[in-house]
């Protein structure tokens, strides 16, 4: 099933999260929006590290790419993301 979620966040930015799951695991899932990565190829690795996830699990797995990954966020935090997953947003 493919669920589309939007979030502004506060500052006004936009994030924008298509997931594509089945039994709960998230199969795909894309990241978008009017906000900055750095290093940019970063929200690659994001998406990467949440394929395979129980969709219960978004935030955990979110959490650990973090502690692992040297990646700075402008506009917003990788919470955001898991709240458009989880359905905390403007629609998922």
């Amino acid at each position: 099933m493919e669920m589309v979620g939007i979030k502004k966040v506060k500052g006004g930015k936009l994030i924008k999260v298509r997931v594509e799951e089945e039994g709960g695991i998230i199969k795909e899932v894309k990241i978008s929006g009017d906000f900055f990565v750095h290093p940019e190829d970063a929200i690659e690795d994001i998406e990467k590290s949440l394929k395979g996830v129980h969709l219960s699990k978004v935030r955990e797995a979110l959490r650990d790419f973090a502690m692992r990954k040297t990646v700075r966020t402008v506009g917003f935090a990788l919470d955001d993301i898991a709240d458009v997953i989880e359905g905390r947003s403007d629609g998922i």
